[in-house]
């Protein structure tokens, strides 16, 4: 009975350990695809920034989500760099500060590894809430380049996409 006792403690730990060794490996391979969960984190963030920058009229928070050399292309309209993006923002914003009425959404954040740093693809959505009574404004997706800079994770280049109609 001892040895009955005994035997089963020892399978038992046996069993942990195998448990835990193939646990362990399972993270280590997760972890291994060079993006760390506060990564992953920290690029969702840039999401914020630019949808609080554009329905806010904040063209410095709006642009605080790209690098000084970004690229952003939506349908024939390309901008290069910072300043670009900024002064496209005051054409925008027309002088205007504060609530715009408008509110973005994003959803389906797909981000994965690249050699750059990361790439991913986010849906987002435009909604008019000025009259009270919200409007669907566009949808579409964006296709973005993410690098590390010394400021933290970034924008390196988005492309934005529509949906038709």
């Amino acid at each position: 009975m001892r040895t009955l006792k005994l035997a089963t403690v020892i399978g038992l730990i046996g069993i942990g350990v195998a448990i835990g060794y193939f646990s362990a490996q399972s993270n280590v391979s997760a972890a291994s695809d060079g993006l760390t969960a506060q990564d992953y984190a920290d690029i969702q963030q840039l999401y914020w920034r630019y949808n609080h920058g554009a329905d806010f009229s904040d063209g410095d928070l709006f642009v605080s989500a790209f690098t000084d050399d970004v690229v952003f292309r939506a349908g024939s309209l390309e901008l290069n760099g910072k300043g670009e993006m900024m002064a496209w923002r005051a054409e925008r914003d027309a002088g205007g500060t504060g609530d715009s009425g408008r509110r973005h959404w994003n959803s389906s954040y797909r981000v994965t590894p690249s050699s750059e740093g990361a790439e991913g693809r986010v849906y987002w959505l435009l909604v008019d809430v000025s009259s009270g009574t919200p409007n669907h404004i566009g949808s579409g997706y964006y296709d973005d380049v993410y690098v590390k800079t010394s400021d933290g994770w970034r924008i390196k280049r988005r492309i934005l996409s529509s949906d038709a109609g």
